[in-house]
């Protein structure tokens, strides 16, 4: 008898993931998926007591779970956190970078401050985390980074100019990311979903019953695991079914 991808990993060592804005929406959904598949987690992100309860839920599974919350805009908490997990949990064999945040409105009307914000906490905290993790990871020769993007990574649209490009920035960052580690066996994937009931998409005119479900993008995040060492699913783009 064969066993599938995740009963062989059960038997195995168990893996370490550190997801970053863990502590609701997709970022939870998929810390509570991967603790279904016993994964050990480090959780990051600025509610302390989000976290907490992620990991909570996350803990009915077995399985162990650090929260270490902190300013996502600052390299040096994120820098401290990748040394941490390090440090508790041996190592860390996949970074899944979800924390997001957005600011709408035209290019004339925007107030910079904010928008730098947006690029700290969408962008430069992902390249932070990746830089962190890798040197890790190629010595290991084993490792896969999944970055949550969006489809407004592929398109543009009045007022959503400094979220677009955080997301565009993403998607290029993560292609080049995986040119540079592929020979090292370090999957790189970019999920590119479309509209996701969220608290994000919440109040923005949607009908959010034909939304995807964070859970959605937590078993993508789960099929990219699964994916044999021999290809890697560099960018997924996933839609609603219906028109929200």
């Amino acid at each position: 008898m064969t066993m599938n991808r995740e009963e062989s990993d059960a038997t195995n060592e168990i893996k370490v993931a550190v997801i970053s804005g863990a502590s609701r929406g997709i970022g939870k959904a998929i810390a509570i998926r991967l603790a279904t598949l016993n994964y050990s987690l480090f959780l990051l992100g600025r509610d302390t007591a989000g976290l907490e309860s992620v990991a909570n839920d996350c803990r009915k599974n077995g399985g162990e779970v650090i929260c270490h919350a902190g300013d996502l805009e600052d390299p040096g908490y994120l820098n401290e956190a990748i040394a941490v997990a390090g440090q508790k949990l041996g190592r860390v064999d996949v970074l899944i970078n979800n924390a997001g945040t957005s600011s709408y409105g035209s290019v004339a009307d925007a107030d910079i401050t904010c928008w730098q914000s947006v690029m700290n906490t969408n962008f430069n905290a992902m390249m932070v985390l990746c830089r962190g993790v890798l040197p890790a990871m190629i010595e290991r020769r084993q490792g896969a980074i999944i970055n949550i993007s969006s489809l407004s990574g592929r398109h543009t649209n009045a007022g959503d100019a400094i979220y677009s490009a955080t997301k565009h920035a993403i998607n290029g960052f993560s292609g080049c990311l995986y040119e540079d580690v592929r020979d090292f066996g370090i999957k790189v994937s970019t999920i590119m979903p479309g509209f996701v009931d969220t608290e994000m998409t919440a109040g923005i005119g949607k009908n959010p019953s034909n939304m995807i479900r964070a859970e959605d993008i937590a078993e993508t995040v789960a099929f990219v695991l699964a994916a044999s060492p021999t290809c890697c699913p560099t960018e997924i783009v996933i839609r609603p079914q219906q028109r929200p």
